[in-house]
């Protein structure tokens, strides 16, 4: 497919950015304690749009298209990996000048917010774990597992249509089909049209692969106040890896929402807002 279209272009909301050379595209609202978003693989802070309207009456919201996705920059030689992001992370951070941030990051977010914490954890003033990655083995949906594969994944991205786009989204990754729109469908989709889309996100699944051992071997070292959310109904990481987390970071606490896929977040959105709030606010005000 011709990539004939700029990230300006197609985003419907927030701003641009440079962030250590990378052209990001951000999305933030509010004032307070600062809470941070962190979408997960093939995806963008479009996913936190049924939470941050919602949130941004209470805190400092932020969230952004990490680079190789959505519409930020797709650099073919930015370091895609956990460490890679987490740096990242802590360089948004600083262009924020935010000093420490609640941290909330779905799926493969999740185990760059894992990363970051474990990485920079004065920069981390809580943590708030959204079905996420970083657990050995812990992906399950075949479509994703696939993509690791080199000749595979490149097959697959060339394959991508609004079809496929819809399939994902209502038999892998949310409950209530209902939410999965036409205008939904054509937001991820049109993320396809920009320049080297496509060939990014087998390079990323293959080095976020190769760190979840790293990551899971040092989970107990974190500390910082840790809420753990999780679908029920997920059929990408199961919620057996939810519990897991729970007993290997000491300060974790658990909750299982019915009903949701692995975007909670989408799924049970008033849920998991409520959730958020009541954390954020009782672990900040607690330190």
């Amino acid at each position: 497919m011709k990539e004939s279209k700029t990230p300006e272009e197609l985003a419907k909301y927030g701003s641009f950015v440079r962030i250590n050379g990378v052209n990001t595209h951000v999305w933030e609202m509010g004032s307070g304690i600062p809470l941070v978003f962190i979408h997960g693989f093939m995806a963008a802070a479009y996913d936190w749009r049924l939470n941050i309207p919602v949130l941004g009456k209470h805190f400092a919201v932020k969230a952004f298209d990490l680079p190789g996705f959505g519409y930020s920059d797709k650099p073919l030689g930015f370091p895609y990996s956990s460490e890679g992001y987490a740096d990242f992370v802590k360089a948004y951070l600083d262009e924020c000048s935010v000093k420490k941030a609640v941290l909330a990051g779905n799926s493969m977010g999740g185990q760059i917010a894992l990363e970051t914490c474990l990485k920079y954890p004065d920069r981390v003033s809580a943590l708030i774990l959204i079905d996420s990655g970083g657990y050995p083995g812990s992906v399950h949906f075949w479509l994703f597992r696939l993509l690791k594969i080199q000749i595979i994944g490149t097959i697959l991205m060339s394959l991508i249509t609004p079809s496929a786009v819809r399939y994902v989204l209502e038999n892998g990754i949310l409950c209530d089909r209902s939410i999965v729109t036409d205008e939904t469908v054509d937001y991820y989709y049109n993320v396809y049209k920009t320049a080297n889309a496509r060939k990014i996100p087998p390079v990323v699944v293959r080095n976020m692969i190769k760190d979840e051992l790293y990551i899971h071997s040092r989970l107990s070292a974190i500390k910082c106040p840790t809420l753990v959310v999780w679908g029920a109904q997920d059929k990408v990481i199961p919620p057996h890896y939810a519990e897991l987390l729970q007993e290997e970071i000491s300060t974790a606490k658990l909750m299982i929402i019915k009903g949701a896929g692995h975007m909670p977040h989408i799924d049970k959105a008033e849920v998991v807002n409520n959730a958020v709030i009541d954390f954020v606010n009782k672990a900040v005000l607690d330190q």
